[in-house]
């Protein structure tokens, strides 16, 4: 109950009111809702920062660390997390790299677009 009254507190100026008054328990569930999907996004735009910003000797990495962490956060099969685009955008930044090509985790990603091309469409 004290982790309700904390999340209304914190959001109750962004909340309708209703003439017959809100169940705090239902509220509590849709502002932790709130919090964890602004969670999820600065995590989200953390990664899109280190792609842009990486300069070690793998940057080949940080796609496949984000790429798992769409798998894990968004489990509806990343359309949330725009999984297939992601993948995508990393296929596209490493299709005439020579390093990549034949690395398993490439390849992998390969396959796992292929299957999500395939239960998408």
């Amino acid at each position: 109950m004290e982790q309700e009254d904390h999340e209304w507190e914190l959001s109750k100026e962004n909340v309708q009111p209703l003439k017959e008054g809100r169940s705090m328990s239902f509220l509590a569930a849709a502002l932790h809702l709130d919090q964890e999907e602004h969670t999820l996004k600065n995590q989200q735009n953390e990664f899109e920062v280190e792609l842009r910003t990486y300069s070690g000797d793998d940057p080949f990495d940080v796609w496949d660390r984000y790429i798992k962490w769409t798998e894990q956060n968004f489990p509806k099969g990343g359309h949330d997390g725009q999984q297939i685009t992601l993948i995508e955008r990393c296929l596209r930044e490493y299709q005439t790299n020579e390093k990549y090509l034949n690395d398993v985790r490439y390849i992998r990603l390969w396959t796992k677009f292929v299957s999500l091309l395939c239960n998408y469409l």
